[in-house]
């Protein structure tokens, strides 16, 4: 059987990853780990597999349409998402017509009701509510039994089977993504593979869906072999995509532990949070290869950090970045504003705690109700959303809804001032050119400003 594995194709570069979609930010299109993962349950099979990424390779929809034709596939599984639905919708619509493939959809906005989209969409065949789950394998093989991780047409649900096992039988396609030019802001050199340790995430942040999923680890073993496979592609750059690394601290000490046993030589960034991260653990890291931490700051106001569950406050998230800062570790800094509570005073808190924080770089968000969190309950309940909005963009290019307080066109217009406020400042500008040491950095670093500038204000 022949399964392509698609990325539709999109006016804007679409990010459709994880149960998370937005439009890029910048100059960045990042490996949609749910297709990575796939690849690597699909890779222990007889089955042949096939990539199509329209974003990467901006496609128009027409030639990605007749490249998805050309590759006449058994079976689809393509990611989909909030911030794109309406052009997704469509174009799954007409490649199922044109290729009569079985059609499975994965995507943030699937979470909340996949039955209804099975109803109200006849081009879906199946839905995947667990990217990483053997159900996906089940299915496309047409196993008896009802899968819990899929939700088909014309087949019963299950209840989870309990499982906590989250190793791959095989190591992702990786050669099937480094054919195409992913990029990302952090990378030290170009091409890179995005590798998964943890899924789900052990922390309840209102505003997230990660912490709605089951969180499971692979082990050690497990990880070490495919970064082994990595290294054997010639590839020294890796992204760990887990949503907080070092969440399970001693497995994770294991992992970097047995990275510098093997003298893998890589260099590497990853998510993690203020409240994870320790001396020992960031030292650690540091020796086996980080060179940046991506971490959760989201507001200035400790009340605000209190509200939506974050669990620490100003005092951790300096302490950690100045950890950091001691130990030569980047440091992004993800903001979100316009969350229900926000205020004008709130919003000028964030905005001073920026001029504080030596970070190396911020991503600032809106806050967007996803499907599956409890700030899209508290959102609708207050009548900030409609009960059934489902287009939303997390990057600013639109705002989905007003906070209590504050209209969105205020949202958006405190967005441009924050990314203003960080970027814009003399004193960071040169901090960042003296920190650059390569050509590549440098280039980087410039296709972002760019992208940033465009993306805020075009």
């Amino acid at each position: 059987m022949k399964i392509l594995l698609l990325n539709p194709p999109g006016r804007k570069i679409y990010i459709r990853d994880y149960f998370c979609s937005k439009v890029s930010q910048a100059n960045y299109v990042s490996h949609p780990i749910d297709l990575v993962i796939v690849s690597g349950l699909l890779r222990s099979t007889d089955h042949k597999v096939a990539l199509l990424d329209a974003i990467v390779e901006r496609l128009s929809p027409a030639t990605a349409e007749r490249r998805v034709v050309e590759e006449s596939p058994d079976t689809i599984i393509s990611l989909a998402g909030a911030a794109s639905w309406g052009e997704d919708s469509e174009f799954l619509r007409r490649v199922k017509g044109a290729t009569g493939a079985r059609l499975v959809v994965c995507g943030d906005l699937f979470l909340e009701d996949p039955e209804k989209y099975l109803a109200d969409n006849d081009f879906i065949d199946a839905i995947v509510l667990d990217f990483t789950s053997k159900d996906i394998l089940k299915y496309v093989d047409d196993v008896p039994g009802a899968p819990s991780a899929v939700v088909a047409r014309g087949r019963e649900r299950a209840e989870p089977d309990g499982s906590s096992s989250l190793d791959l039988p095989s190591p992702p396609f990786h050669k099937l993504f480094l054919k195409l030019h992913y990029r990302y802001p952090f990378t030290l050199s170009p091409g890179y593979c995005s590798v998964l340790t943890e899924y789900g995430c052990p922390f309840d942040c209102s505003f997230c869906v990660m912490g709605k999923l089951r969180h499971r680890a692979r082990s050690v073993e497990n990880v070490i072999e495919e970064l082994r496979h990595i290294v054997a592609l010639g590839v020294h750059e890796v992204f760990f995509v887990d949503q907080t690394f070092g969440a399970k601290r001693q497995r994770t000490r294991g992992l970097l532990e047995e990275m510098l046993r093997q003298s893998l030589k890589l260099s590497w960034f990853c998510f993690s949070r203020v409240d994870v991260l320790n001396s020992d653990l960031l030292t650690l890291m540091k020796e086996a290869g980080c060179h940046t931490v991506i971490l959760g700051i989201e507001s200035g106001s400790d009340s605000m950090l209190s509200k939506y569950r974050k669990g620490y406050d100003k005092a951790q998230i300096r302490h950690t970045v100045e950890m950091c800062r001691e130990l030569g570790i980047n440091t992004m800094g993800t903001f979100i504003l316009g969350l229900p509570d926000e205020t004008e005073e709130t919003a000028a808190e964030t905005l001073e705690f920026l001029r504080e924080l030596p970070l190396d770089y911020a991503s600032f968000n809106v806050a967007v109700p996803r499907a599956g969190t409890d700030l899209r309950k508290e959102a609708t309940s207050l009548g900030l959303i409609a009960e059934g909005a489902v287009t939303m963009d997390q990057s600013g290019s639109r705002v989905a809804m007003p906070t209590r307080h504050l209209s969105q066109e205020r949202v958006k217009q405190l967005r441009r001032r924050a990314v203003r406020t960080f970027y814009l400042r003399p004193g960071y500008l040169v901090r960042r050119l003296l920190k650059l040491r390569t050509r590549y950095e440098f280039l980087q670093n410039l296709r972002n400003a760019v992208g940033l500038l465009r993306n805020t204000w075009g």
